[in-house]
Protein backbone atom coordinates (compact mmCIF):
# COMPACT_ATOMS: atom_id res chain seq x y z
CA UNK A 1 0.00 0.00 0.00
CA UNK A 2 1.33 3.38 -0.95
CA UNK A 3 0.71 6.21 1.52
CA UNK A 4 1.48 9.84 0.74
CA UNK A 5 2.33 12.42 3.41
CA UNK A 6 -0.50 12.96 5.86
CA UNK A 7 -2.78 11.13 8.28
CA UNK A 8 -3.66 7.49 7.83
CA UNK A 9 -5.93 7.52 10.86
CA UNK A 10 -6.03 9.07 14.34
CA UNK A 11 -2.68 7.69 15.50
CA UNK A 12 -0.86 6.83 12.25
CA UNK A 13 0.61 9.14 9.64
CA UNK A 14 3.27 9.10 6.96
CA UNK A 15 5.98 11.75 6.87
CA UNK A 16 8.75 11.94 4.29
CA UNK A 17 8.44 8.26 3.42
CA UNK A 18 8.32 6.96 6.99
CA UNK A 19 5.41 5.66 9.08
CA UNK A 20 4.76 7.53 12.32
CA UNK A 21 2.68 6.39 15.29
CA UNK A 22 1.57 9.51 17.12
CA UNK A 23 4.73 11.66 16.88
CA UNK A 24 7.33 8.90 16.73
CA UNK A 25 9.03 7.44 13.65
CA UNK A 26 8.50 3.68 13.58
CA UNK A 27 11.86 3.19 11.90
CA UNK A 28 13.54 4.83 14.89
CA UNK A 29 11.50 2.65 17.25
CA UNK A 30 12.95 -0.46 15.60
CA UNK A 31 16.46 0.97 15.95
CA UNK A 32 15.87 1.66 19.64
CA UNK A 33 13.95 -1.46 20.75
CA UNK A 34 14.79 -4.09 18.14
CA UNK A 35 12.79 -6.13 15.67
CA UNK A 36 10.14 -7.44 15.67
CA UNK A 37 8.12 -5.16 17.91
CA UNK A 38 4.52 -4.62 19.03
CA UNK A 39 3.69 -0.93 19.41
CA UNK A 40 0.60 0.52 21.10
CA UNK A 41 -0.73 4.07 21.11
CA UNK A 42 -1.86 5.21 24.56
CA UNK A 43 -3.61 8.21 23.05
CA UNK A 44 -5.59 6.05 20.62
CA UNK A 45 -6.80 3.75 23.41
CA UNK A 46 -8.00 6.79 25.35
CA UNK A 47 -9.66 8.26 22.24
CA UNK A 48 -11.47 5.00 21.54
CA UNK A 49 -12.78 4.68 25.09
CA UNK A 50 -14.02 8.26 25.20
CA UNK A 51 -15.67 7.87 21.81
CA UNK A 52 -17.58 4.77 22.96
CA UNK A 53 -18.63 6.46 26.20
CA UNK A 54 -19.84 9.61 24.45
CA UNK A 55 -21.68 7.80 21.65
CA UNK A 56 -23.53 5.31 23.86
CA UNK A 57 -24.34 7.86 26.57
CA UNK A 58 -25.82 10.15 23.91
CA UNK A 59 -28.23 7.44 22.87
CA UNK A 60 -28.96 6.08 26.38
CA UNK A 61 -30.17 9.17 28.22
CA UNK A 62 -32.50 7.45 30.71
CA UNK A 63 -29.64 5.82 32.62
CA UNK A 64 -25.86 5.65 33.03
CA UNK A 65 -23.46 3.96 30.60
CA UNK A 66 -20.30 2.14 31.59
CA UNK A 67 -17.63 0.86 29.19
CA UNK A 68 -15.99 -2.39 30.33
CA UNK A 69 -13.26 -3.18 27.77
CA UNK A 70 -12.57 -6.90 27.37
CA UNK A 71 -9.28 -7.70 29.10
CA UNK A 72 -8.82 -10.79 26.92
CA UNK A 73 -8.17 -8.51 23.93
CA UNK A 74 -5.12 -6.94 25.58
CA UNK A 75 -4.35 -7.77 29.21
CA UNK A 76 -0.92 -6.08 29.42
CA UNK A 77 -0.92 -4.46 32.87
CA UNK A 78 0.08 -1.00 31.63
CA UNK A 79 -2.74 -1.06 29.08
CA UNK A 80 -5.25 -2.07 31.75
CA UNK A 81 -4.05 0.79 33.97
CA UNK A 82 -4.78 3.26 31.17
CA UNK A 83 -8.35 1.94 31.01
CA UNK A 84 -8.75 2.15 34.79
CA UNK A 85 -7.58 5.79 34.63
CA UNK A 86 -10.31 6.40 32.04
CA UNK A 87 -12.89 5.30 34.65
CA UNK A 88 -13.74 2.16 32.71
CA UNK A 89 -14.90 -1.12 34.15
CA UNK A 90 -13.29 -4.36 33.04
CA UNK A 91 -14.63 -7.52 31.41
CA UNK A 92 -12.51 -10.45 32.57
CA UNK A 93 -12.61 -14.18 31.87
CA UNK A 94 -9.89 -15.99 33.80
CA UNK A 95 -8.40 -15.86 37.30
CA UNK A 96 -5.26 -14.32 35.78
CA UNK A 97 -7.24 -11.55 34.13
CA UNK A 98 -8.98 -10.88 37.45
CA UNK A 99 -5.57 -10.44 39.10
CA UNK A 100 -4.49 -8.02 36.36
CA UNK A 101 -7.73 -6.03 36.70
CA UNK A 102 -7.36 -5.68 40.46
CA UNK A 103 -3.66 -4.76 40.10
CA UNK A 104 -4.56 -2.13 37.48
CA UNK A 105 -6.91 -0.40 39.91
CA UNK A 106 -10.42 -1.02 38.55
CA UNK A 107 -13.33 -0.60 40.95
CA UNK A 108 -14.30 -4.22 41.75
CA UNK A 109 -18.00 -3.37 41.45
CA UNK A 110 -17.53 -2.73 37.74
CA UNK A 111 -15.37 -5.76 37.02
CA UNK A 112 -17.53 -8.19 35.06
CA UNK A 113 -16.42 -11.80 35.61
CA UNK A 114 -17.51 -13.85 32.62
CA UNK A 115 -16.53 -17.26 31.37
CA UNK A 116 -17.31 -20.95 31.66
CA UNK A 117 -16.25 -22.98 33.51
CA UNK A 118 -15.34 -21.08 36.68
CA UNK A 119 -13.61 -23.17 39.32
CA UNK A 120 -14.29 -22.94 43.04
CA UNK A 121 -11.11 -21.04 43.90
CA UNK A 122 -11.90 -18.44 41.24
CA UNK A 123 -15.44 -17.98 42.55
CA UNK A 124 -14.24 -17.59 46.15
CA UNK A 125 -11.86 -14.82 45.06
CA UNK A 126 -14.65 -13.14 43.08
CA UNK A 127 -17.00 -13.18 46.08
CA UNK A 128 -14.27 -11.96 48.42
CA UNK A 129 -13.22 -9.03 46.20
CA UNK A 130 -16.80 -7.92 45.45
CA UNK A 131 -16.75 -8.15 41.65
CA UNK A 132 -19.81 -8.83 39.49
CA UNK A 133 -20.16 -12.52 38.67
CA UNK A 134 -21.89 -13.36 35.42
CA UNK A 135 -23.36 -16.81 35.90
CA UNK A 136 -22.81 -18.94 32.80
CA UNK A 137 -23.47 -22.45 34.08
CA UNK A 138 -25.79 -24.15 36.54
CA UNK A 139 -22.85 -25.54 38.48
CA UNK A 140 -21.68 -22.05 39.49
CA UNK A 141 -24.79 -21.31 41.57
CA UNK A 142 -24.05 -23.77 44.39
CA UNK A 143 -20.38 -22.73 44.49
CA UNK A 144 -21.41 -19.07 44.82
CA UNK A 145 -23.90 -19.93 47.57
CA UNK A 146 -21.23 -21.88 49.46
CA UNK A 147 -18.67 -19.08 49.15
CA UNK A 148 -21.08 -16.34 50.26
CA UNK A 149 -22.17 -18.39 53.24
CA UNK A 150 -18.65 -19.19 54.42
CA UNK A 151 -17.37 -15.66 53.81
CA UNK A 152 -20.61 -14.00 55.02
CA UNK A 153 -20.60 -11.71 52.00
CA UNK A 154 -23.45 -10.89 49.61
CA UNK A 155 -22.48 -11.52 45.98
CA UNK A 156 -24.02 -9.51 43.19
CA UNK A 157 -24.60 -11.63 40.09
CA UNK A 158 -25.98 -11.43 36.57
CA UNK A 159 -27.27 -14.23 34.35
CA UNK A 160 -25.89 -14.69 30.86
CA UNK A 161 -28.53 -15.25 28.21
CA UNK A 162 -28.04 -16.74 24.76
CA UNK A 163 -30.91 -15.25 22.75
CA UNK A 164 -31.52 -16.67 19.28
CA UNK A 165 -30.85 -13.88 16.76
CA UNK A 166 -33.66 -15.15 14.54
CA UNK A 167 -33.83 -11.93 12.55
CA UNK A 168 -30.26 -12.23 11.25
CA UNK A 169 -29.50 -15.28 9.17
CA UNK A 170 -26.67 -14.03 6.94
CA UNK A 171 -23.55 -16.18 7.14
CA UNK A 172 -21.28 -15.60 10.11
CA UNK A 173 -17.76 -14.26 9.59
CA UNK A 174 -16.57 -16.75 12.20
CA UNK A 175 -16.97 -19.60 9.74
CA UNK A 176 -14.10 -19.98 7.33
CA UNK A 177 -15.24 -23.44 6.34
CA UNK A 178 -18.70 -22.69 5.04
CA UNK A 179 -21.66 -20.36 4.94
CA UNK A 180 -23.09 -21.08 8.39
CA UNK A 181 -26.05 -18.84 9.35
CA UNK A 182 -25.20 -16.41 12.14
CA UNK A 183 -28.14 -17.38 14.34
CA UNK A 184 -27.08 -21.05 14.28
CA UNK A 185 -23.39 -20.25 14.87
CA UNK A 186 -24.32 -18.09 17.87
CA UNK A 187 -26.56 -20.76 19.37
CA UNK A 188 -23.94 -23.50 19.26
CA UNK A 189 -21.27 -21.34 20.94
CA UNK A 190 -20.49 -22.47 24.51
CA UNK A 191 -21.23 -19.12 26.18
CA UNK A 192 -24.67 -18.32 27.57
CA UNK A 193 -27.61 -20.21 29.06
CA UNK A 194 -30.87 -21.32 27.50
CA UNK A 195 -33.97 -19.27 28.25
CA UNK A 196 -35.44 -22.08 30.36
CA UNK A 197 -32.25 -22.45 32.39
CA UNK A 198 -32.00 -18.69 33.03
CA UNK A 199 -35.55 -18.69 34.38
CA UNK A 200 -34.87 -21.74 36.55
CA UNK A 201 -31.64 -20.32 38.00
CA UNK A 202 -33.19 -16.86 38.39
CA UNK A 203 -36.04 -18.27 40.48
CA UNK A 204 -33.50 -20.08 42.65
CA UNK A 205 -31.31 -17.01 43.17
CA UNK A 206 -34.22 -14.79 44.18
CA UNK A 207 -34.79 -17.13 47.15
CA UNK A 208 -31.12 -17.21 48.21
CA UNK A 209 -29.91 -15.34 51.28
CA UNK A 210 -26.50 -13.96 50.25
CA UNK A 211 -26.85 -13.77 46.47
CA UNK A 212 -28.41 -10.73 44.79
CA UNK A 213 -29.51 -10.80 41.15
CA UNK A 214 -28.73 -7.35 39.70
CA UNK A 215 -29.14 -7.89 35.97
CA UNK A 216 -28.48 -9.77 32.77
CA UNK A 217 -25.67 -10.20 30.28
CA UNK A 218 -25.31 -11.31 26.67
CA UNK A 219 -22.38 -11.48 24.28
CA UNK A 220 -22.44 -12.94 20.78
CA UNK A 221 -19.11 -11.62 19.50
CA UNK A 222 -17.86 -10.46 16.12
CA UNK A 223 -20.11 -12.40 13.71
CA UNK A 224 -20.82 -9.60 11.23
CA UNK A 225 -19.90 -5.89 10.82
CA UNK A 226 -23.37 -4.66 9.79
CA UNK A 227 -25.53 -2.52 12.08
CA UNK A 228 -28.44 -4.81 11.18
CA UNK A 229 -26.67 -7.60 13.08
CA UNK A 230 -26.64 -5.40 16.17
CA UNK A 231 -30.23 -4.29 15.69
CA UNK A 232 -31.44 -7.88 15.57
CA UNK A 233 -29.18 -8.82 18.49
CA UNK A 234 -30.74 -6.09 20.66
CA UNK A 235 -34.25 -7.16 19.64
CA UNK A 236 -33.51 -10.76 20.58
CA UNK A 237 -31.97 -9.73 23.92
CA UNK A 238 -34.96 -7.54 24.83
CA UNK A 239 -37.39 -10.29 23.82
CA UNK A 240 -35.72 -12.87 26.06
CA UNK A 241 -35.29 -10.39 28.92
CA UNK A 242 -39.01 -9.73 28.85
CA UNK A 243 -39.80 -13.44 29.01
CA UNK A 244 -37.35 -14.04 31.86
CA UNK A 245 -38.61 -11.11 33.96
CA UNK A 246 -42.23 -12.12 33.41
CA UNK A 247 -41.39 -15.57 34.77
CA UNK A 248 -39.58 -13.99 37.73
CA UNK A 249 -42.80 -12.30 38.87
CA UNK A 250 -42.07 -8.98 37.18
CA UNK A 251 -38.46 -8.65 38.32
CA UNK A 252 -36.79 -5.50 36.97
CA UNK A 253 -33.00 -5.47 36.36
CA UNK A 254 -30.70 -2.75 37.65
CA UNK A 255 -28.18 -3.29 34.85
CA UNK A 256 -27.88 -4.96 31.47
CA UNK A 257 -24.71 -5.80 29.58
CA UNK A 258 -24.71 -6.22 25.79
CA UNK A 259 -21.13 -7.53 25.51
CA UNK A 260 -18.88 -6.64 22.60
CA UNK A 261 -17.97 -7.72 19.10
CA UNK A 262 -17.68 -4.34 17.40
CA UNK A 263 -15.13 -4.37 14.53
CA UNK A 264 -12.22 -2.00 14.04
CA UNK A 265 -12.59 0.47 11.14
CA UNK A 266 -10.28 -1.37 8.68
CA UNK A 267 -11.71 -4.68 9.94
CA UNK A 268 -9.20 -7.43 9.06
CA UNK A 269 -11.53 -10.10 10.50
CA UNK A 270 -11.79 -13.17 8.22
CA UNK A 271 -10.46 -11.12 5.27
CA UNK A 272 -8.15 -14.05 4.42
CA UNK A 273 -11.19 -16.18 3.55
CA UNK A 274 -12.70 -16.08 0.08
CA UNK A 275 -15.72 -18.31 -0.25
CA UNK A 276 -15.05 -18.75 -3.98
CA UNK A 277 -11.62 -20.28 -3.29
CA UNK A 278 -12.74 -23.93 -3.35
CA UNK A 279 -14.29 -23.48 -6.80
CA UNK A 280 -11.28 -21.60 -8.18
CA UNK A 281 -8.78 -24.07 -6.74
CA UNK A 282 -10.88 -26.96 -7.97
CA UNK A 283 -10.85 -25.47 -11.46
CA UNK A 284 -7.08 -24.91 -11.28
CA UNK A 285 -6.61 -28.53 -10.23
CA UNK A 286 -8.75 -29.79 -13.11
CA UNK A 287 -6.87 -27.65 -15.64
CA UNK A 288 -3.55 -28.81 -14.19
CA UNK A 289 -4.52 -32.46 -14.60
CA UNK A 290 -5.80 -31.86 -18.14
CA UNK A 291 -2.57 -30.16 -19.17
CA UNK A 292 -0.42 -33.08 -18.02
CA UNK A 293 -0.80 -34.87 -21.36
CA UNK A 294 0.77 -31.86 -23.16
CA UNK A 295 4.05 -32.12 -21.25
CA UNK A 296 5.54 -30.21 -18.34
CA UNK A 297 6.78 -27.19 -20.37
CA UNK A 298 3.36 -26.33 -21.77
CA UNK A 299 1.68 -27.16 -18.45
CA UNK A 300 3.92 -24.79 -16.43
CA UNK A 301 3.66 -21.98 -19.02
CA UNK A 302 -0.13 -22.21 -18.93
CA UNK A 303 -0.30 -22.43 -15.14
CA UNK A 304 2.04 -19.44 -14.83
CA UNK A 305 -0.40 -17.32 -16.86
CA UNK A 306 -3.27 -18.42 -14.62
CA UNK A 307 -1.31 -17.80 -11.41
CA UNK A 308 0.19 -14.42 -12.35
CA UNK A 309 -3.03 -12.37 -11.87
CA UNK A 310 -3.64 -13.70 -8.34
CA UNK A 311 -3.40 -10.89 -5.75
CA UNK A 312 -4.79 -10.69 -2.21
CA UNK A 313 -5.92 -7.36 -0.82
CA UNK A 314 -6.91 -6.40 2.73
CA UNK A 315 -10.49 -5.34 3.32
CA UNK A 316 -11.15 -2.14 1.39
CA UNK A 317 -14.50 -1.27 3.02
CA UNK A 318 -14.60 0.49 6.38
CA UNK A 319 -16.87 -0.84 9.10
CA UNK A 320 -19.69 1.39 10.40
CA UNK A 321 -18.62 3.97 12.97
CA UNK A 322 -18.88 3.70 16.75
CA UNK A 323 -21.62 6.30 16.53
CA UNK A 324 -23.55 4.13 14.07
CA UNK A 325 -23.37 1.11 16.39
CA UNK A 326 -24.29 3.20 19.44
CA UNK A 327 -27.33 4.70 17.76
CA UNK A 328 -28.76 1.40 16.54
CA UNK A 329 -28.06 -0.42 19.84
CA UNK A 330 -29.49 2.24 22.14
CA UNK A 331 -32.54 3.15 20.05
CA UNK A 332 -33.45 -0.49 19.46
CA UNK A 333 -32.98 -1.40 23.12
CA UNK A 334 -35.10 1.45 24.40
CA UNK A 335 -37.95 0.65 22.06
CA UNK A 336 -37.82 -3.13 22.48
CA UNK A 337 -37.26 -3.23 26.25
CA UNK A 338 -40.32 -1.07 26.90
CA UNK A 339 -42.32 -3.21 24.50
CA UNK A 340 -41.43 -6.28 26.57
CA UNK A 341 -42.12 -4.72 29.96
CA UNK A 342 -38.58 -3.73 31.02
CA UNK A 343 -38.24 -0.24 32.52
CA UNK A 344 -35.27 1.79 31.24
CA UNK A 345 -35.33 4.72 33.70
CA UNK A 346 -32.10 4.51 35.70
CA UNK A 347 -31.11 1.23 34.01
CA UNK A 348 -27.33 0.89 33.76
CA UNK A 349 -26.15 -0.06 30.26
CA UNK A 350 -22.78 -1.80 30.04
CA UNK A 351 -20.73 -2.49 26.89
CA UNK A 352 -17.68 -4.77 26.65
CA UNK A 353 -15.76 -3.84 23.47
CA UNK A 354 -12.36 -5.47 23.08
CA UNK A 355 -11.06 -5.35 19.51
CA UNK A 356 -12.77 -1.98 18.93
CA UNK A 357 -10.84 -0.39 21.82
CA UNK A 358 -7.45 -1.97 21.14
CA UNK A 359 -7.36 -3.06 17.49
CA UNK A 360 -6.42 0.17 15.71
CA UNK A 361 -4.30 1.29 18.68
CA UNK A 362 -1.61 -1.26 17.86
CA UNK A 363 0.81 -2.07 15.04
CA UNK A 364 3.44 -4.78 14.58
CA UNK A 365 6.82 -3.91 13.09
CA UNK A 366 8.94 -6.61 11.48
CA UNK A 367 12.11 -6.52 9.37
CA UNK A 368 12.72 -8.17 5.99
CA UNK A 369 15.48 -10.78 6.40
CA UNK A 370 15.44 -12.72 3.13
CA UNK A 371 13.98 -12.41 -0.36
CA UNK A 372 13.58 -15.44 -2.63
CA UNK A 373 12.64 -15.02 -6.27
CA UNK A 374 11.55 -18.00 -8.33
CA UNK A 375 11.61 -17.39 -12.09
CA UNK A 376 11.15 -20.91 -13.45
CA UNK A 377 9.03 -22.92 -14.05
CA UNK A 378 6.62 -20.33 -12.55
CA UNK A 379 7.25 -16.81 -11.28
CA UNK A 380 6.93 -16.35 -7.51
CA UNK A 381 8.49 -14.09 -4.88
CA UNK A 382 8.72 -14.82 -1.18
CA UNK A 383 9.69 -12.16 1.35
CA UNK A 384 10.72 -13.59 4.73
CA UNK A 385 10.41 -11.38 7.80
CA UNK A 386 11.60 -11.88 11.38
CA UNK A 387 8.18 -12.36 12.93
CA UNK A 388 5.87 -15.39 12.77
CA UNK A 389 2.22 -16.39 12.60
CA UNK A 390 2.71 -17.92 16.05
CA UNK A 391 2.92 -14.38 17.40
CA UNK A 392 -0.47 -13.69 15.81
CA UNK A 393 -2.35 -16.74 17.03
CA UNK A 394 -5.58 -14.83 17.65
CA UNK A 395 -5.52 -13.33 14.18
CA UNK A 396 -4.69 -16.65 12.53
CA UNK A 397 -7.64 -18.31 14.23
CA UNK A 398 -9.84 -15.48 12.96
CA UNK A 399 -8.32 -15.59 9.44
CA UNK A 400 -7.17 -11.98 9.54
CA UNK A 401 -5.61 -10.23 6.57
CA UNK A 402 -4.17 -7.02 7.98
CA UNK A 403 -3.71 -3.78 6.17
CA UNK A 404 0.00 -3.02 5.89
CA UNK A 405 2.62 -0.51 4.84
CA UNK A 406 6.40 -0.66 4.49
CA UNK A 407 7.35 1.70 7.29
CA UNK A 408 10.52 3.04 5.63
CA UNK A 409 9.00 3.24 2.12
CA UNK A 410 5.51 4.64 2.59
CA UNK A 411 5.67 6.63 -0.64
CA UNK A 412 7.08 3.86 -2.82
CA UNK A 413 5.03 2.57 -5.76
CA UNK A 414 3.71 -0.98 -5.56
CA UNK A 415 5.68 -2.53 -8.38
CA UNK A 416 5.22 -6.23 -7.71
CA UNK A 417 3.59 -8.87 -5.59
CA UNK A 418 4.91 -11.43 -3.13
CA UNK A 419 4.08 -13.79 -0.34
CA UNK A 420 5.23 -12.44 3.00
CA UNK A 421 6.27 -15.36 5.18
CA UNK A 422 7.30 -15.60 8.81
CA UNK A 423 10.37 -17.19 10.33
CA UNK A 424 8.96 -20.44 11.78
CA UNK A 425 9.36 -23.83 10.13
CA UNK A 426 5.64 -23.89 9.35
CA UNK A 427 4.53 -22.44 6.04
CA UNK A 428 3.98 -19.26 8.08
CA UNK A 429 2.31 -17.44 5.18
CA UNK A 430 1.44 -14.15 6.86
CA UNK A 431 0.39 -12.25 3.73
CA UNK A 432 -0.53 -14.29 0.63
CA UNK A 433 0.42 -12.72 -2.74
CA UNK A 434 0.08 -9.07 -1.75
CA UNK A 435 1.25 -6.00 -3.62
CA UNK A 436 4.72 -4.77 -2.60
CA UNK A 437 7.19 -2.04 -3.58
CA UNK A 438 10.77 -2.74 -4.61
CA UNK A 439 11.65 -4.53 -1.37
CA UNK A 440 15.16 -4.95 0.02
CA UNK A 441 16.58 -6.83 2.99
CA UNK A 442 16.35 -4.49 5.98
CA UNK A 443 13.05 -2.89 4.99
CA UNK A 444 10.46 -2.67 7.76
CA UNK A 445 6.94 -3.98 7.33
CA UNK A 446 4.17 -2.57 9.55
CA UNK A 447 1.08 -4.69 10.04
CA UNK A 448 -1.78 -2.43 11.12
CA UNK A 449 -4.66 -3.06 13.53
CA UNK A 450 -2.80 -5.63 15.61
CA UNK A 451 -3.62 -4.14 19.02
CA UNK A 452 -6.26 -6.71 19.97
CA UNK A 453 -5.80 -10.46 20.54
CA UNK A 454 -2.40 -10.65 18.82
CA UNK A 455 0.32 -9.88 21.38
CA UNK A 456 -1.58 -11.62 24.17
CA UNK A 457 -1.99 -14.84 22.15
CA UNK A 458 1.70 -15.34 21.26
CA UNK A 459 3.34 -18.70 21.86
CA UNK A 460 6.86 -20.19 21.74
CA UNK A 461 6.71 -22.51 18.75
CA UNK A 462 10.24 -23.42 17.57
CA UNK A 463 11.42 -22.34 21.04
CA UNK A 464 11.36 -18.71 19.87
CA UNK A 465 11.50 -16.01 22.58
CA UNK A 466 8.61 -13.57 22.23
CA UNK A 467 9.32 -9.95 21.23
CA UNK A 468 8.91 -6.76 23.24
CA UNK A 469 5.95 -4.38 23.40
CA UNK A 470 6.21 -0.61 23.52
CA UNK A 471 3.71 2.07 24.52
CA UNK A 472 3.77 5.38 22.65
CA UNK A 473 2.15 8.58 23.90
CA UNK A 474 2.75 11.66 21.77
CA UNK A 475 6.52 11.86 21.44
CA UNK A 476 7.34 9.45 24.30
CA UNK A 477 7.85 5.69 24.23
CA UNK A 478 8.23 3.11 26.99
CA UNK A 479 8.70 -0.65 27.23
CA UNK A 480 5.54 -2.21 28.71
CA UNK A 481 6.48 -5.85 28.12
CA UNK A 482 10.15 -6.67 27.65
CA UNK A 483 11.47 -9.15 25.11
CA UNK A 484 11.61 -12.70 26.40
CA UNK A 485 15.03 -14.25 27.04
CA UNK A 486 15.87 -17.66 25.62
CA UNK A 487 16.28 -19.22 29.05
CA UNK A 488 12.76 -18.06 29.95
CA UNK A 489 11.31 -20.13 27.12
CA UNK A 490 12.41 -23.25 29.02
CA UNK A 491 11.65 -22.01 32.52
CA UNK A 492 8.79 -24.50 33.04
CA UNK A 493 10.77 -27.55 31.89
CA UNK A 494 11.70 -30.19 34.44
CA UNK A 495 14.08 -33.09 33.72
CA UNK A 496 13.24 -36.27 35.71
CA UNK A 497 16.04 -37.58 37.86
CA UNK A 498 16.39 -40.84 35.93
CA UNK A 499 17.36 -38.93 32.75
CA UNK A 500 20.53 -37.59 34.32
CA UNK A 501 23.51 -39.80 33.41
CA UNK A 502 25.64 -40.98 36.25
CA UNK A 503 29.22 -39.88 36.06
CA UNK A 504 31.68 -42.77 35.45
Amino acid sequence: MKKTNGKIDDCLSTRNGHLFIENLDTVELIKRYGSPLFVFSEDQIRRNVRRFQKAFQKGWQNGPVKILPAAKANWITAIQRILAEENCGCDIYSPGELSVALEAGFDPQIISVNGVPKDEEHIYKCVKTGVRITIDSEEEVDMIAKATSELDITAKVRLRLKPAISGFIRHTDFSAEGLVPTDIAALVYKGGLSLEKVIEIGQKILKMKNVELVGFHEHHGRHHPSTLYWKEQMKAFARDLGLVCKNLNGYQPEEIDIGGGFPVPRDPFNAMTHYSDPLQLGALHAISKGLKVLGSDIRYKTLAKLIDPIVSKPNQKSAPTVEDYAEVCTSTLQEELLKHGIKTDGLLLQIEPGRAIHGDAGIHLTTVRNIKRLTSPIRWTVIIVDTTEFWFTGGRLEHHLHDYVFANKTEAEMTGKADIDGRSCYGDRLMPTVLVPDVEVGDILALLDTGAYQEVSMNNFNAMPRPASVLVSGNKSSIIRRAEREEEVFIRDVIPEHLFKEEV
